[in-house]
């Protein structure tokens, strides 16, 4: 493996990144004997053939995190796995971009649970060598640091506000009733899916204030803003010029916002037309919005309280954004999920871009039956005749057999009538198949064996979108099927090989569906 290659294979991410710590001391490199592993603070390790190491750190339920293992030195391809306490693998990635890359990367998976998790490292085969693992929040490219400290473009968007940069830090002092200004660094114009978090300190306030996070503010003055007030509440509004602010969210309490706090960090992951908000790296909530979807400049915000002598003064620093890794312009297509209930699946789903931001569950089963006796394909729609086109379709499968022989259980999709349809399933010797009933014939599909599959319960789900399907079998991508976008049912199915007599159990089938 060409070590040299790798490393200047990333879209600019590891060798400015380590430029900017030699030359800004902002961020340092922790030798591989430091116990927690911190986001932003690359760490260096090194394994021998068949040696693993883990690194250790606190993850919020709800929390948006990438991490990349990249070779340093030596052969090196690296394994990367994520555990929880219970030292279960919730997660595992060898190589994101093969052949082109052998380097490990999970990017924007959602944590299930508030956890001690451990990142394991290991190399492929007899592999060894030196490793950099990075954890970022949000995405795992780093797009901007700003420490405040260069004497950047920030300016105000309003008038009654003094900004100015001081000691690596961002003063921005504001006056007047119920005031709201922004600043904005007009030389940095983001992509359309981010990830960004400052922190934020109120130096002092007369009546009250708030202050935030814009997003995708444009050159015409308008923007979205997250932000947070004196009262321990959170809200997300659209701001357009001459116009009354549009609340999206109005204001909230959280009990992670602690109300009278003025010492915090906040963080927006912007993602197609949803965003995800965060208080100390505590998920807050997910809204969807289209008024604004392209892309613009990130911004800062300070307002004040009803009082007429408000005033507020606060100071930002360590804004941090990262953004999607891209293979010629596409974000990459995960080759494994984090299991969990459907909320869960579809946040995770929808952070690493596989399906839109915005839909809606149009259908949960918690427990269903079929069973067959005859050899072929039984099919039991669910959903009372609605027809989906564009959707993602999960459920967990268990069977039992009256006899032995190869049977198998699954799901139907699309059907548009009884010899037209899709179908999913796993047998219990291990095998799957994903294929396109078309008359009398199904058509070549994906077809193969999962090494640690067989009897027992299967957690399938299945994206179908546009003129393709995936299909994630306990959590690994087993195929891609290319099939025509057209309306249809879907259902459970019994898949019988031979004239045995098979029950099949699907429990938490559910359906979300954006078209």
């Amino acid at each position: 493996m060409d070590a040299n290659k790798s490393l200047t294979a990333r879209r600019g991410w590891l060798i400015p990144f380590l430029l900017a710590v030699v030359l800004m001391g902002s961020v340092h490199v922790q030798a591989q004997d430091a116990s927690p592993l911190l986001p932003f603070t690359p760490v260096l390790g090194e394994i021998a053939a068949g040696e693993t190491q883990n690194w250790t750190f606190t993850g919020l339920d709800g929390a948006a995190l990438s991490f990349r293992v990249e070779a340093v030195s030596g052969d090196l391809d690296p394994v990367l796995s994520l555990r929880n306490n219970a030292g279960q693998t919730l997660i595992s990635n060898d190589d994101h971009e093969y052949p082109v890359n052998k380097d490990a990367l999970l990017e924007a998976i959602t944590l299930p649970r508030t956890d001690t998790y451990t990142v394991q490292v290991s190399g492929y085969g007899d592999t060894a060598g030196e490793y950099l693992l990075t954890l970022t929040n949000g995405f795992a490219d780093l797009d901007t640091q700003d420490t405040f400290d260069d004497g950047g473009d920030w300016g105000s968007a309003g008038e009654a506000t003094t900004i100015e940069e001081n000691d690596g830090q961002l003063n921005f002092q504001l006056a007047g009733v119920q005031a709201l200004d922004t600043t904005i660094n007009s030389s940095a114009d983001l992509q359309t899916d981010y990830y960004a978090q400052v922190d934020i300190s109120i130096v002092s306030q007369i009546g009250g204030w708030s202050a935030g996070l814009t997003a995708r503010q444009q050159d015409d003055g308008s923007y979205y803003l997250f932000s947070i007030n004196d009262r321990g509440q959170w809200r997300f509004s659209l701001h357009l010029p001459e116009e009354e602010d549009k609340v999206i969210r109005d204001w909230v309490q959280h009990p992670a916002i602690v109300a009278g706090t003025t010492g915090f960090s906040l963080g927006m992951l912007v993602n197609d037309t949803g965003f995800d908000f965060f208080y100390n790296g505590q998920l807050l909530g997910h809204t969807v919005d289209d008024m604004i979807l392209n892309s613009g400049h990130i911004g800062l915000a300070l307002g004040t309280g009803t009082d007429l002598n408000s005033q507020a003064s606060a100071r930002f620093d360590n804004l941090i954004v990262t953004v999607p890794v891209e293979i010629n312009g596409q974000r990459l297509t995960p080759q494994q999920i984090i299991l969990g209930e459907p909320s869960l699946l579809v946040e995770e789903l929808r952070r690493r871009g596989v399906i839109p931001a915005a839909g809606e569950m149009a259908l949960t089963v918690n427990e269903s039956f079929a069973e067959f006796r005859s050899p072929g394909v039984s099919r039991f729609m669910l959903g009372r005749g609605t027809l989906f086109t564009d959707f993602a379709l999960g459920t967990t499968v268990s069977w039992e057999s009256a006899a032995e022989g190869v049977t198998g259980c699954g799901l139907v999709f699309r059907q548009s009538d009884d010899t037209h349809y899709l179908l999913a399933y796993v047998d219990q010797t291990g095998g799957y198949g994903l294929s396109q009933r078309d008359g009398d014939t199904f058509l070549p599909g994906i077809y193969g064996e999962q090494a640690d599959s067989g009897s027992g319960a299967h957690q399938l789900v299945l994206v179908a979108t546009s003129n393709r399907v995936l299909y994630y079998v306990d959590g690994q991508l087993v195929g891609e099927l290319a099939v025509d976008s057209i309306e249809g049912q879907v259902g459970n199915a019994v898949v019988n090989f031979e004239p045995i007599s098979t029950s099949c159990q699907f429990t938490n089938t559910w359906l979300w569906r954006w078209r």
